[in-house]
């Protein structure tokens, strides 16, 4: 029952039935769709409401395809996934009910999708949508609304934007984006990227634009994201995301004095800023003679731990007060000729990766902030004595609140929760 017309129906055609019990009715347009009676009605392959050029139930029993959907190859040759084909499967082989995460957009589905052997999972307009974009086919996007980037806030601070772009994973709204009514999160440079990459950190190969199945970490950044794409060397196991792979040449930054230029290197270097071990883009500030990574840039001067109540302020060498300490995370040495946080109160030290690593870990003050917080104390006192001592206190170090004592376990002054001095008082 193919292509057939009649008067009647116009420009509805009978199609083969996708796998359905009933002929199917081509809508190519809106109208038809309308005129046919269909209302409001979710696509059977992708759950999304469907919408023309679609196709309908002969038979009203309320089946519907969207077009894309129902001509979806049941295999498809990936250009970012060339191991492997991907199969379309009409749920995934999970024992989680079919449901999955798709690798694109990663929203989770228990409709059709994408599969590969290798783990690979994408909603079949996810995985045609990044083919065309591999294709260079943009046709659908030429209708696409663009969007200005958002860069900063009344305050001057950047924009901390929750939507990611789904091809680099960076803030969308950093540059000029598709709108997201389209329904897919895309900078209109991530459209637009070569398939293939000569890059200085490899030069034995060129890089090829593809997805991280193999959750490889950066090899610039050192970070590991399963989504988005990257440029890789399947051979050699090296991937760059790709912000890390054509780095801005100038960055500026509210937390230092003078711009940062960037210093590519094949040898690795040591950051200035957080102490740690860097490839390839080097950032330098030739007035202060320092070298960082691009992300220790924006490193806060000051921040607000939950492991210290005081503010600790961030120091490109300590001074000589804090010289032979110790990290008071993770308790390994902290080089006084690197950067780290300290504390000028209590004569503590951070490593700068420790005391940043979790987001929600500090925050950052503003100047109207600085007057209270500076005088906020490490001891919360509870209950006091007739001779005006503090006999129970909240230390915030501790768990547990903490009682005057006598000496405790063998110290002098010790907790038995941590085992450790903390002044005359015991572990209640």
């Amino acid at each position: 029952m193919l292509g057939e017309e009649t008067q009647e129906e116009g420009d509805k055609e009978e199609s083969n039935n996708y796998g359905h019990q009933h002929p199917l009715l081509l809508m190519l347009n809106q109208e038809q769709q309308i005129n046919y009676g269909s209302g409001v009605a979710d696509c059977s392959r992708c759950g999304e409401e469907v919408s023309a050029p679609c196709f309908c139930c002969a038979e009203h029993c309320g089946f519907y395809l969207h077009k894309v959907c129902a001509e979806a190859p049941l295999e498809l040759n990936h250009p970012f996934h060339h191991d492997h084909p991907l199969l379309l499967m009409q749920n995934a082989p999970y024992s989680s009910g079919g449901y999955y995460a798709c690798d694109f957009c990663d929203k989770e589905d228990n409709k059709f999708v994408y599969h590969c052997s290798c783990g690979l999972d994408f909603h079949i307009k996810c995985a045609l949508f990044t083919f065309n974009i591999a294709e260079k086919n943009l046709k659908e996007l030429e209708h696409v609304p663009l969007q200005d980037p958002l860069v900063s806030t009344e305050n001057g601070d950047e924009l901390e934007d929750v939507s990611k772009c789904f091809g680099c994973r960076e803030p969308l709204a950093k540059y000029t984006h598709f709108s997201p009514d389209y329904g897919f999160n895309l900078h209109e440079k991530c459209a637009t990227l070569p398939f293939k990459l000569n890059h200085m950190l490899h030069r034995e190969h060129p890089l090829v634009l593809q997805f991280n199945i193999e959750w490889l970490s950066c090899k610039i950044c050192l970070v590991t994201r399963r989504r988005g794409f990257v440029y890789g060397c399947s051979p050699c196991k090296i991937a760059i995301h790709i912000e890390c792979a054509s780095p801005s040449p100038i960055i500026e930054d509210k937390s230092h004095l003078h711009p940062f230029t960037l210093f590519p290197r094949r040898l690795p270097f040591i950051c200035d800023a957080c102490g740690v071990e860097g490839n390839y883009a080097a950032y330098i500030c030739c007035t202060c003679n320092i070298i960082v990574h691009k992300e220790c840039i924006s490193l806060p001067c000051i921040i607000i731990s939950k492991w210290h109540d005081h503010r600790i302020y961030h120091k490109y060498f300590l001074p000589l007060d804090f010289r032979n300490s110790d990290c008071d995370i993770c308790h390994g040495e902290v080089n006084p000729e690197l950067g780290c946080y300290c504390c000028s109160h209590c004569n503590i030290t951070f490593h700068a990766r420790c005391v940043t690593e979790d987001k929600y870990s500090y925050s950052v003050p503003s100047r109207e902030d600085e007057e209270e917080i500076s005088n906020e104390s490490s001891i919360t006192v509870l209950e006091w004595n007739d001779a005006k001592e503090a006999t129970k206190i909240k230390h915030f170090k501790h768990m547990h609140n903490l009682m005057l004592s006598a000496s405790v376990g063998g110290y002098e002054n010790s907790c038995d929760g941590l085992n450790v001095r903390v002044g005359h008082v015991s572990d209640v």
